[in-house]
């Protein structure tokens, strides 16, 4: 079946596939969030009741759509991480898909990405066992570290940024609504105050990131300590391989622009650092 032959063969171009429809539907949730909070600002101000209820319409029927998105982006995102670690145990030790597994990805995986990729995806140049498995470990880390990093710092500005308008809105509502009744002005500044905690997804983003950029620091610690090692064991591989995978579990997809900026400056940089390999991408 040509489908079990693309994942069997071809794995890190089914999991960027994967993590590219993630990427997408990250995006899209992020979207109609915008949507949802200019929505309930505009009730916030808005004095036509009219108005205000097509409004109120519009953020309703985009929270139901947020919850499809996340469900979808979950999804995806997790389906991408099984076939990244399948990826990985393949370059790093020579385990391959077990037909029953092959079977079950090609169930989910209808249909492989056409993405253009260094071959081989993973620059270590050590032999198949543990110590390369650590190796292209630490790969990765380096690069999802930087990238969750700098996708940390986007986040915490653009958190900052739509906290500040809702204060300022919440500032002028109240020296502007004193035409208003009590009742008017306390319902608007609940509006507000719902806004205010939709935000906090992008504050949550943020510290995911962030976090990720932490851990990995950590695991490429840890790999630099082993592979000082002649023999690492493969329990400790396997260790720093499901630590990684904790890791990268916990945050959103790595958006693909900051990656694409970024790729070229971390290839050269683990080319000049890291001896072991020849960087392409990781």
């Amino acid at each position: 079946m040509e489908i079990v032959f693309q994942i069997e063969m071809n794995l890190v171009a089914a999991m960027r596939g994967q993590y590219c429809r993630s990427e997408r539907l990250l995006w899209a949730s992020v979207s109609v969030k915008a949507v949802i909070y200019l929505a309930t600002l505009a009730i916030a101000v808005w004095s036509d009741p009219t108005a205000a209820a097509v409004l109120l319409v519009v953020a309703c029927v985009g929270q139901a759509c947020l919850y499809v998105l996340r469900f979808a982006t979950q999804n995806h995102l997790a389906l991408a991480e099984r076939l990244r670690r399948l990826a990985m145990l393949r370059d790093g030790v020579g385990r391959e898909v077990v037909p029953l597994e092959a079977a079950i990805l090609a169930e989910k995986v209808w249909n492989a990405a056409k993405l253009d990729q260094p071959d081989p995806y993973y620059s270590s140049k050590l032999p198949k066992g543990p110590k390369r498995l650590i190796d292209v470990t630490a790969e990765c880390a380096f690069f999802s570290g930087s990238i969750g990093a700098a996708a940390g710092r986007v986040f915490q500005v653009a958190s900052v940024a739509a906290t500040s308008v809702l204060v300022l809105s919440l500032v002028l509502l109240i020296v502007l609504g004193v035409t208003q009744s009590r009742l008017e002005i306390s319902a608007k500044v609940v509006l507000i105050g719902v806004t205010f905690w939709m935000t906090e997804d992008l504050v949550d983003m943020a510290f995911k990131y962030r976090s990720l950029g932490s851990s990995c620091e950590r695991i490429l610690q840890e790999c630099s300590r082993l592979l000082d090692q002649v023999n690492p064991s493969v329990e400790d591989a396997y260790v720093v391989l499901h630590d990684y995978d904790a890791a990268v579990a916990g945050a959103p997809p790595l958006p693909s622009l900051i990656y694409r900026k970024r790729n070229a400056r971390l290839t050269e940089i683990w080319q000049a650092t890291h001896p072991r390999t020849t960087a392409k991408s990781a």
